[in-house]
């Protein structure tokens, strides 16, 4: 399979992204500023006249095969006469390469890329790459890399491939919309396309929630082709004899929406077309057919959403599929505002039915009012220009990561760290044994001490020694952490300005359950580490103890002495030969450990090599929860 291109901040200069949807089709390009922040950047976005000669920056996704050449959008109709059949609205979710309409979508993709660069001076062979996006819905991994192989084939440079929803979030919090503060505290956008209405859920402290339903606007074109087109004369008897010219006629019925849409509430719609513009003189249904006139008009948008709503149902099934998106999906989340995108979407019963069902005031159902058509593509131009640029940030904070923790002084450090706190607990450990002898002891005899301290030693080795070592690489971690942070939050400073970390994730040992699950694996390599530093520890400790502390059981005590003083004194004076050891066994202790880690081949090089893969989890988690994934 084909690669996606890596982008190149020596080569790259712009972003161009490509909205192939499935009713209409846009473009937009955004310059990569590579060396600003986010807050110096200029986010220009630049809408491209796919048809220059008509300045237009949507175009239907219509296309026409004539003598070997292709048309799109409304060039394409002007060649109808020329050829067998236009076809519309043919975008798919693929299965094959090979598949015939997998073919033509390649064809029409190649296609509008050409215009693109036939139409924009700025763009060269190779100074700009390409983001595109798929409809919501399209989850299935192996559709999306088909899409990603279709548009490579249709010999696009692709650098990306991203959900039409998360590109039309990126855009709406974009300074242009505004819409910002809704995102964050919990909104949805509404997608209205050709084919599917797609929904996604988002705010700074949920998962997104993408899902799709099978409600897209050219049901409505489907309608008005049935109720308006079909009931005109001959047009059924055409249609059963020439089915290649139905695309054709949906189309009519698409623009006839548009324009009723386009309109005042009251106003009546008029339009009207002959045959003859869609039929090829040398077709044989010419002479019949090409005279027949087909008479578009409705009085009203009511009766247009009426005459809708008896054929499909459209209005009832868009509200059932809000109410099952905020019950099923959303579930309890707070809903502050909708975004809509999408042409479709300027239909006058929709911000009113989104208002109803989801209990909001009209005003924070919120339309692009510059023009909703092109939200998907200025999104796609904007987040592939952000992805270009941390892609590299991130990339090469990843390659400056091994020599962090491959150098002997980061290694000293956390060694330096654990004989600290593995030496202070033992001695802690030892002392609290001393003081409750000298209190709750039965006897004077010294054997009574060492029986007590062994047994208390266990104890430490079995139930605490693991956790100081757990609870030291945990600080470890976080102080290095400090060093990533800083690091991620100048590649956030590019992206979203005032959403830096700051507190990275971290690795909780023993807690599995509390960790995210991309960095269990480490976890386990961690407490495997930690297990095998244990054992290294528990030696050295019972080595320090035996040569000093069990020593001064051999030294003879004063018979005198004992008959003058009280038991607890006689254990007082017995515990303080152990306890003025303090100094002599913790430094012993302290650089033995020490040296036995230094001597650990293996636990320096798996030390690194896990740190090394934790802190690179660390980005990647962390980054993910802030940035908008490019697929």
């Amino acid at each position: 399979m084909a690669e996606l291109i890596i982008p190149n901040k020596q080569l790259h200069k712009y972003v161009v992204g490509i909205d192939f949807g499935h009713g209409e089709t846009s473009a937009a390009l955004c310059e990569l500023e590579w060396n600003k922040t986010a807050s110096q950047r200029l986010t220009d976005i630049f809408d491209i006249d796919i048809n220059e000669g008509a300045r237009s920056k949507v175009i239907p996704s219509a296309i026409c095969r004539v003598n070997g050449g292709l048309y799109i959008g409304e060039e394409a109709f002007e060649y109808t006469t020329d050829n067998d059949g236009i076809r519309v609205c043919f975008k798919q979710c693929p299965h094959s390469l090979e598949g015939e309409a997998e073919k033509l979508m390649i064809d029409f993709m190649r296609a509008v890329y050409n215009k693109i660069r036939e139409n924009d001076d700025r763009l060269t062979d190779s100074n700009h790459i390409v983001y595109i996006a798929r409809p919501s819905g399209w989850t299935d991994e192996r559709a999306k890399e088909l899409y990603r192989q279709m548009a490579i084939k249709a010999d696009i440079p692709l650098a990306g491939l991203t959900a039409e929803s998360r590109a039309a979030i990126f855009y709406a919090k974009s300074p242009k919309v505004n819409f910002a503060n809704e995102i964050t505290r919990g909104a949805i956008v509404f997608d209205l396309g050709s084919s599917t209405l797609d929904f996604t859920y988002l705010s700074d402290d949920e998962k997104p929630v993408d899902y799709g339903y099978d409600l897209g606007a050219s049901k409505i074109d489907r309608a008005i082709y049935s109720k308006l087109i079909l009931s005109a004369n001959n047009i059924s008897e055409f249609i059963e004899n020439y089915p290649e010219y139905e695309d054709a006629l949906l189309f009519k019925a698409r623009k006839f929406k548009e324009d009723a849409y386009g309109r005042s509430a009251e106003a009546k719609t008029i339009g009207g077309f002959t045959l003859d513009s869609i039929i090829s003189e040398s077709n044989q249904s010419y002479e019949e057919y090409a005279k027949t006139y087909v008479q578009l008009r409705i009085n009203n948008l009511q009766q247009l959403n009426d005459l809708v709503e008896d054929a499909t149902n459209y209005q009832s099934e868009l509200k059932k599929a809000l109410e099952d998106f905020k019950k099923v999906h959303v579930l309890d989340k707070r809903i502050n505002g909708v975004f809509l995108t999408g042409g479709a979407s300027r239909m006058n019963f929709i911000r009113p039915l989104i208002a109803e069902v989801l209990n909001l005031p009209l005003e924070k159902v919120k339309i692009d009012r510059d023009n909703p058509s092109l939200t998907i593509s200025r999104g796609i131009a904007l987040l592939g220009t952000t992805d270009a640029i941390t892609s590299q940030l991130t990339k090469q904070l990843k390659k400056d990561i091994p020599p962090m923790f491959r150098n002997d002084k980061m290694r000293e450090l956390l060694i330096n760290m654990l004989s600290e706190n593995v030496t202070k607990t033992a001695w802690q450990q030892i002392e609290e044994s001393c003081n409750s002898w000298i209190k709750y002891g039965k006897t004077t005899k010294r054997s009574e001490l060492k029986e007590k301290l062994q047994k208390d030693l266990v104890f430490f080795q079995n139930n605490k020694i693991n956790g100081i070592i757990n609870s030291t690489f945990q600080t470890f971690v976080k102080n290095e952490s400090e060093q990533i942070r800083v690091r991620m939050n100048e590649i956030i400073s590019r992206y979203a300005p005032g959403r830096e970390i700051a507190t990275t994730s971290e690795v909780k040992l023993g807690e599995q359950a509390a960790i995210n699950n991309s960095l269990k694996h480490v976890s386990d390599s961690i407490a495997e580490i930690c297990d095998s530093i244990s054992h290294i520890i528990i030696d050295v400790l019972w080595k320090v103890v035996a040569a000093i502390l069990w020593g001064v059981f051999a030294i003879p005590y004063y018979v005198l002495k004992a008959l003058l003083t009280s038991d607890e004194s006689k254990r007082h004076d017995k515990a303080k030969d152990i306890l003025k050891k303090e100094k002599e066994i913790t430094e012993k202790l302290k650089l033995s450990i020490i040296e036995n880690l230094n001597q650990n081949s293996s636990f320096k090089s798996s030390i690194s090599h896990v740190l090394e893969e934790y802190f690179t989890i660390v980005i990647d988690s962390n980054l993910q929860k802030i940035m908008i994934p490019i697929e």
